[in-house]
């Protein structure tokens, strides 16, 4: 990534803005004396750089057009069948897609029915292309999401979530997910509809390390932006499942750590998740010490250390209250 604004990469500059901003810091590089703004670029350069991007943005057009009918052939759904162009097509698009003028073109051209269909592919790279795609589009674009939503598509990314065979797909069906409902009450209201808060939970018992990972951040981040999904998380065996995750010697570094810091926040801010992590057939302090004891002065464990004494901290003060009632 530059560090400057004068290292630009061209293939970047989507925009009209972005494209004479660019070609008037090459033309100063070049030549000191001239203005580094655009009103000091000659009439006629800047007539010819606005025809340039008018031509390159109907060339974008167009192949978002040619991207999706490829997307709406028959071999997406064909299991013996070459998707290399498919698989193009995928690559097109998330080239232009950040860009917000052409997320609503993809959209209006019928992208997203094109991209569900991909979703339902027999072809792992079509289901996890399109999975990435949906969250791209949908991220902080409300219409983007309404138009997810109005297609159904939260339930069938559940399912990828859920079920796929392949990780990589699990993992971008819950990367999609979370753009799609984020900021977005309607889309989080259908999310808990279609029982999403089960998935989740499912989904941290996958073994998989950023299935949990991910899964047990939306999850704290559904809980505290909501106060009211706390009896129901809790209710469902949350507390229970995070001691689950770290009581389990196969369960890697990066998991342990948010999973500890799950623990914490909730049980520093519910006293019946506190109450939940001090059950004595959980075994969470000892568990906690253990698991001390052994990354305790190691630098790369600084974070998961911290969230220990935290947590041990706080059993300490929830067990010496229960000795004054």
């Amino acid at each position: 990534m530059s560090d400057s604004g004068n290292n630009q990469d061209p293939r970047r500059l989507r925009n009209m803005q972005g494209l004479l901003n660019f070609c008037t810091e090459i033309t100063a590089r070049e030549d000191t004396t001239v203005p580094s703004q655009m009103s000091g670029m000659d009439p006629e350069r800047r007539a010819f750089l606005e025809e340039a991007l008018s031509g390159m943005t109907m060339n974008v057009a167009k192949l978002l057009a040619e991207a999706v009918q490829k997307l709406l052939s028959e071999a997406v759904t064909m299991p013996e069948e070459d998707v290399t162009e498919q698989e193009e097509a995928i690559l097109q698009i998330e080239e232009h897609v950040d860009d917000l003028n052409y997320a609503m073109d993809f959209y209006k051209m019928g992208g997203f029915p094109a991209l569900l269909r991909c979703l339902n592919s027999p072809h792992v790279s079509l289901r996890v292309g399109a999975a990435g795609l949906i969250g791209d589009v949908c991220q902080n674009n409300l219409v983007c999401q309404e138009s997810m939503l109005s297609l159904k598509a939260i339930p069938l990314l559940l399912e990828m979530m859920d079920t796929d065979t392949d990780k990589q797909a699990r993992v971008k069906a819950l990367y999609a997910i979370s753009c799609l409902i984020r900021d977005f009450p309607k889309g989080e209201e259908s999310f808990l509809k279609a029982d999403g808060l089960s998935y989740l939970m499912r989904s941290m018992q996958s073994g998989i390390e950023k299935l949990i990972v991910k899964s047990t951040f939306l999850l704290n981040n559904l809980v505290r932006n909501n106060e009211s999904y706390i009896d129901t998380v809790l209710s469902m065996g949350y507390v229970e499942q995070l001691a689950v995750i770290l009581g389990n010697e196969d369960t890697d570094n990066i998991s342990r750590e948010h999973c500890t810091a799950a623990v914490y926040g909730l049980a520093s801010s519910y006293p019946q998740a506190l109450q939940d992590a001090l059950r004595p057939e959980l075994g969470l302090p000892q568990l906690l010490r253990s698991r001390l004891s052994a990354i305790n002065g190691k630098e790369e464990f600084q974070e998961e250390e911290n969230h220990i004494h935290d947590l041990l901290n706080l059993f300490q003060q929830g067990d010496d209250d229960d000795e004054h009632r």
